[in-house]
Parts: C-alpha cells; structure tokens; sequence
C-alpha cells in the first residue's frame, strides 16, 4: 500500500487503482469503511469501478495498515476533516465519494462541511444519529474480537454465509486496533447529522435494505428527503451492511449513479 501524512501526526495508507487508458485522466472516487474494518472492506467493488474511475481507498486513522495517532478522537466531524486532507494530499480537487456504515457517517459530514468537494455521494446504510453506548461498552468489556463475533450476523444479514460471517469476524475486524475500534464506536454515540442534510448539495444516492437494524425504511425516507437530490434504493434482505453482502449489485448501483452524473457534469461543461 502507498502512504501519506495529511497533517501532523497523521499518515494514511492507501490502495489507489486505475484500469482505464493510460493516457486519460479519470474522475476519482473516494471510498470511507466502517468501524473496524478498512480499504479491504471494498475489494470486490475495485473490479467494476476501476475501468471507469480512479479508486482510491485509504485506510481510516488506526485501522488497516494506518496507525493510530495520539489523541485522535475518531468523530465523525475529525475523520470528515481527515478525509478532506486526504484528497488535498492527493490533489484531488473534486472526487466521487462513497461511505458505508460509520463511514457513510464521515461523509455525510464531509459533505455537510465542505459541499464544493464532491462531484457525487453514494451511502450504503450510513448513520444519522448515535446509537447508544452499548457497542463501545461491548468493546471495552469484552475485547475487539468477541464484539465482532456477537454483532456479525446482524451486521451481514441471515443471509450471508458462515465462511463470510468468520472471516469478517476473525480476518478483518477481530483485527482491528482496539482503541481505534471503542474510540469510533464512543464517538458516535452523540452524533447528530439530520439536521444538517439539508446542506448537501451534492447528488446522492442511499442504499438501504428492508430488513436493515440501523434504520427502517421509514426511517431513511424521512431523514433522506432532507438531503436536497437524493435519490433512495431499497435492496431485499436484512443487513444493515448490504455493501459487503452485495458488493457487486451494491457497486453496480453506484457506477450507474457516478456514470449518470459524469454525464451530466460533461455536458454542462461543453
């Protein structure tokens, strides 16, 4: 993975794929994971995006193969910031960006707080608002590793096999930094995103599932209408992490979105 230092203290691995032309200079699309996870979280998407945009997927602050800094606070408002300088770091001057989970969360408030920065947002079950302390005390008392194993059939849905179930279980977030991982989960407890949807003035899409345990149908529709073009799919099934149970029904959604307005961006600008 390449690496880069966004500010002080603060380095980011990252994995950066490009299978178009050579000689074109594509759009690039950013995308954030959730809690405990990182980049790997995406591969399966890398194949459908990667012929028609740049991918560049960084490890968050403290997970994957980034280390965790001194004092990082991991709300929602710091990672926000953090992603922005990322893209600065890059010279990204404007990017496509997707978000699942805690990460969807970063970058709704990316978007809140830096609305010029992105040519498009795609959310796949991110959070509006804090959940209660029950994962970080669940963390704190029990290990990185067991929270995993008790969360991860809700997480991925009845419908995601075992071996998926173990290895996002023992492989990816079992793994994580453990004070990476209760420090994401205590700052979300207080998070507060609704009220500021209104600010996003980039082209959206959110996927969600019927069944999801982080916000009912019902839900979505009522805090996603407040993002100003918003545009809502509702996939069968029950996870609330439906991007890595359907990477690549997920990715094609997304593509087609990014494609649409891609399109709309180069004609406008003829």
């Amino acid at each position: 993975m390449r690496t880069i230092e966004i500010r002080p203290g603060v380095t980011i691995a990252y994995e950066d794929h490009w299978f178009g032309e050579p000689w074109v200079t594509p759009e690039a699309v950013v995308m954030i994971h959730g809690n405990s996870e990182s980049s790997t979280a995406w591969s399966q998407w890398v194949p459908h995006l990667s012929r028609y945009y740049r991918v560049v997927r960084p490890d968050l602050p403290g997970f994957g193969a980034s280390p965790a800094p001194q004092g990082y606070t991991w709300t929602a408002t710091e990672l926000a910031a953090d992603i922005g300088r990322f893209a600065d770091a890059l010279k990204l001057e404007r990017f496509h960006l997707i978000g699942a989970k805690y990460g969807g969360s970063a970058c709704m408030r990316l978007a809140c707080d830096q609305p010029g920065r992105l040519i498009s947002l795609a959310l796949f079950s991110g959070a509006v608002r804090g959940s209660g302390g029950g994962n970080a005390e669940a963390i704190r008392t029990k290990g990185v590793r067991q929270w995993a194993a008790d969360t991860m059939r809700s997480r991925l849905g009845s419908a995601a096999p075992m071996a998926q179930v173990k290895w996002w279980t023992d492989e990816l977030m079992g793994r994580a930094d453990p004070r990476a991982a209760h420090g994401a989960s205590a700052a979300r407890i207080d998070m507060e995103l609704e009220h500021e949807l209104h600010r996003i003035t980039a082209p959206t899409l959110y996927v969600t599932t019927e069944g999801s345990g982080l916000h009912s149908v019902e839900e979505v529709e009522k805090f996603a209408r407040k993002i100003p073009n918003v545009r809502i799919i509702v996939m069968p099934g029950d996870s609330f992490h439906i991007a890595a149970v359907e990477p690549d029904q997920c990715a094609r959604h997304a593509l087609r979105f990014m494609q649409e307005i891609s399109a709309l961006r180069a004609r406008a600008a003829e």
